[in-house]
């Protein structure tokens, strides 16, 4: 990335610290600053050589960034996007990996300053596993990456923030920030509840020891979902709670559906149904 030399990554989680690696083992980035406010985290970065600096201090982390990557959890991206304005190099760009973009896309529109610049976006790239231990530089490779520029954006700041995640691996297409919240909602909000349910379910079975063992492979698809950080996707679901509770009621009204069929032992209906689902699966995993 030729037109970058100081990058700083503030939240060395797995995105975060995923990133670092990148551009520390790459020619595309001069300076890599990796900002944590936990120090075991920052001496983990400095020791395995994540990062060229690494650093508790916001103010020290980015006295010199061209561009600030913000990986933290989405409810504390705008508070610290705020506190970067006075701190940062006029003409920094700050951007951001939260997967709820129109709260915080909307937030910093209306307090950054002047020749500060901000680009929504979201990395499809997470897994089950977080915290900067997981970080690989391999994670954004062939992934989708979705920028949300409003109608401030600036197109220079936009089009560096699509050169550093295409740098990275991913693919960068752009998506209005209310209509990201929306999609996301069902296609990733909506199964991370479905999950956290369907394992809680489960496990209140209390008349069966340990029921978990007798499951199969469907079962533990679920549980891979559901040991997604509890801290994180709390503030997401609260974030996007409108979006996430339509949702969760279109599911409710499937699900219902599946229901009365099995209740009312209206097998030509229920088979119309899993069909429907199996057919749009099929189609799903062809592409």
């Amino acid at each position: 990335m030729n037109s970058i030399n100081n990058i700083s990554i503030i939240g060395l989680g797995l995105i975060g610290g995923s990133l670092c690696r990148v551009f520390k083992s790459s020619d595309e980035v001069s300076n890599v600053v990796g900002v944590d406010t936990d120090a075991t985290v920052v001496n983990y970065a400095k020791d395995n050589g994540f990062v060229d600096q690494a650093t508790c201090s916001l103010a020290k982390g980015v006295e010199e960034a061209e561009l600030v990557v913000i990986c933290t959890y989405v409810d504390s991206i705008a508070e610290i996007a705020s506190e970067l304005y006075d701190i940062v190099p006029e003409g920094c760009v700050i951007t951001d990996v939260g997967s709820v973009k129109e709260d915080i896309v909307r937030r910093i529109d209306d307090t950054i300053g002047e020749n500060i610049f901000f680009v929504g976006g979201h990395p499809i790239a997470g897994t089950e596993n977080s915290g900067i231990q997981h970080a690989y530089p391999e994670l954004f490779r062939g992934k989708n990456i979705y920028l949300t520029p409003s109608d401030n954006t600036d197109r220079t700041a936009l089009e560096k923030v699509t050169e550093m995640w295409e740098k990275a691996g991913g693919t960068v297409s752009e998506i209005p920030p209310f209509v990201h919240d929306r999609i996301f909602a069902m296609v990733s909000h909506l199964p991370h509840v479905v999950a956290y349910s369907l394992i809680n379910c489960v496990g209140s079975v209390k008349d069966i020891e340990n029921i978990f063992q007798y499951s199969g492979g469907g079962l533990k698809d679920y549980t891979r979902i559901a040991s997604s950080s509890p801290a994180m996707w709390k503030e997401i679901f609260g974030m996007n709670r409108k979006n996430v509770l339509d949702a969760i009621k279109s599911f409710r009204i499937s699900m219902q559906e599946i229901e009365n069929a099995i209740e009312s032992g209206d097998s030509g209906k229920l088979l119309e149904l899993l069909e429907s689902a199996a057919t749009m699966t099929d189609k799903f995993r062809r592409n």
